[in-house]
């Protein structure tokens, strides 16, 4: 499995009259930080079910959070993170079964040729037919519908 970070975290919930003890004792508000999550699953909650999640955090990118300790049983208060993309992929994979995982994503011009000017695309196909493939694409012939 690929290295990551653990994270700890213990939650509690302040009492009634937390933060003006706080401010009697002498501590102010430092800042404030703000952030969205969008969290992802299959359909069957595959991932929620197996105590792993996967994030995608607003200007820092993807997180896979998976169970830090494999010898407990149960919910998990310890959770290793991945924040690297090859080793979120290859843990999914694991975690899902089978989910086939593409090596590289084509560029953004041999998609934007194959859908909106075919022609085009063909000609280079064409070009590049008796050399080589277009670069950013392992199959010449794919197709996204």
């Amino acid at each position: 499995m690929a290295q990551g970070l653990i994270e700890v975290e213990r939650k509690f919930i302040p009492g009634p009259g937390t933060e003006e003890r706080l401010q009697e004792l002498g501590a102010v508000l430092e800042h404030r930080v703000t952030f969205r999550d969008s969290y992802y699953d299959t359909p069957e909650l595959s991932l929620m079910r197996a105590d792993h999640w996967l994030r995608q955090r607003e200007g820092s990118g993807w997180e896979f959070k998976c169970p830090g300790a494999t010898s407990v049983s149960g919910p998990h208060t310890e959770y290793m993170e991945l924040t690297a993309e090859p080793a979120i992929v290859a843990q999914l994979c694991e975690v899902l079964g089978g989910v086939p995982a593409q090596e590289t994503a084509p560029a953004k011009l041999i998609v934007y040729l194959q859908r909106f000017r075919p022609q085009d695309y063909q000609r280079l196909l064409e070009v590049y037919g008796s050399r080589e493939k277009p670069q950013g694409t392992k199959d010449p012939d794919m197709r996204l519908g």
